[in-house]
């Protein structure tokens, strides 16, 4: 029969709970004569021992804002590699925008103020400017699938 191979892990962690069940059991008279004993200044050992405390707190607090950095990350991400490839000529950028606006006029209103809502005054960099956040949101993949099917 093959011999089983160790576990470290489960042997450290069982010396772990020996050293520590021995001392919970002490006294702090006999913590305190052994650490003077080992040439230690206990004062010393217990700010240590604060400091590892707090700093294990503190990562314990902020563990769900790691989560959300790292999922926000994720996503500006996939949005700066999202593909959605705009028309090449700036009429054809125009064409585009104009069925974006008709269809959704509800974007129009985030996107731009009163005096432009005709969107008669837009150069073809505005244009293409609006176009390119509304594909960096999603908007455009829509009306690029319909444009293909």
């Amino acid at each position: 029969m093959p011999e089983r191979p160790r576990d470290y892990e489960a042997e450290l962690r069982a010396i772990m709970e020996a050293l520590a069940e021995s001392v919970a059991e002490a006294s702090d008279e006999e913590i305190l004569r052994e650490t003077r004993e080992a040439a230690e200044d206990p004062r010393v050992i217990a700010d240590r021992v604060r400091d590892v405390l707090r700093r294990a707190a503190k990562d314990f607090e902020q563990r769900r804002l790691r989560v959300a950095e790292k999922a926000h990350e994720e996503h500006v991400q996939s949005l700066r590699t999202r593909s959605s490839s705009l028309p090449n000529t700036p009429e054809d950028r125009r064409k585009l925008f104009t069925l974006v606006m008709t269809r959704k006029p509800e974007l129009g209103q985030a996107l731009v103020t009163l005096q432009n809502r005709e969107f008669k005054n837009f150069t073809d960099a505005d244009i293409q400017s609006c176009l390119e956040q509304l594909g960096a949101l999603g908007v455009l993949g829509e009306f690029e699938e319909r444009e293909e099917g």
